[in-house]
């Protein structure tokens, strides 16, 4: 059993309201109102229109609102709640650009420094350990040859060149948050009918859904159709006291009060 229901009739009983009294003051067709006080929401048009009719009938019953529609989401089991996250400030990237040149430069003098001392240190153990040729011969003195100009090992030096970060490298990057899309609009569920009553004739309708013709046809008596739309409906009835529109399950009543006198009709009005 619908709890939802439950409470909705409850609170139209304990006013002495009658269903038909109900539908007819609210503007809410007698078969919706039965759906939703016998917790049947499968028959109800769609889950937009269904959360209208809950909200109205709430307010006409003197019911709270907000609990009302919570108790038809929990029941029909939606769970598209909305939930408002609070924006944050997105963290700061800090940034290190190594100074490629400077690092090169003193990478290449450091090894052409230890070259040089390393060279300088074998020249001095190699004259100190020539072998003398004996106490009576002269040893033959030979001037030393001037050392050779130290030079960095061209494969190091070629590795480290390779190091050098290109300008692209060094671009900073930057980080762009895309805009939330906006939030797209409810629908426009409209419901056209000829009555099934006495005294009701035929009528030639046409429908434009947000600029385009979808429906042109002579709706007979106890016919009805459903269109939705985005941003527009049109209709134009040739007989038009004889054709009902519904709108997000509101009753608009009838399109004309003159019988075969064609009229223009849309919504949102003009």
């Amino acid at each position: 059993m619908s709890e939802l229901g439950a409470r909705l009739r409850r609170a139209r009983e304990a006013n002495g309201i009658s269903l038909a009294q109900a539908a007819a003051e609210t503007r809410i067709l007698l078969q919706s109102l039965q759906a939703l006080e016998e917790g049947a929401f499968e028959r109800l048009p769609s889950d937009v229109v269904a959360r209208g009719f809950v909200r109205n009938y709430a307010q006409y019953l003197g019911l709270p609102v907000d609990e009302m529609i919570e108790l038809y989401r929990r029941e029909r089991g939606a769970t598209d709640k909305i939930r408002i996250v609070p924006a944050t400030n997105p963290p700061r990237t800090r940034m290190y650009v190594l100074p490629g040149f400077f690092a090169i430069f003193f990478i290449t003098l450091t090894l052409i420094g230890l070259a040089y001392v390393g060279l300088s240190a074998l020249g001095r153990i190699g004259e100190r350990a020539t072998p003398s040729a004996g106490v009576a011969a002269s040893p033959t003195i030979v001037p030393p040859s001037p050392l050779p100009t130290p030079s960095p090992p061209p494969t190091e030096i070629s590795l480290v060149a390779t190091a050098t970060p290109s300008p692209a490298a060094l671009t900073p990057f930057v980080l762009v948050t895309p805009e939330p899309s906006p939030t797209p609009a409810a629908p426009i569920v409209i419901e056209v009918r000829v009555p099934n009553v006495r005294g009701t004739e035929n009528s030639w309708v046409r429908v434009q859904v947000d600029g385009t013709t979808v429906f042109e046809a002579i709706m007979r008596a106890g016919e009805q159709r459903v269109f939705t739309a985005q941003r527009r409906v049109f209709i134009r009835a040739g007989n038009p006291t004889d054709v009902e529109v519904t709108v997000n399950g509101l009753q608009q009543g009838p399109l004309g009060t003159v019988p075969g006198q064609p009229v223009n009709w849309s919504w949102p009005p003009n």
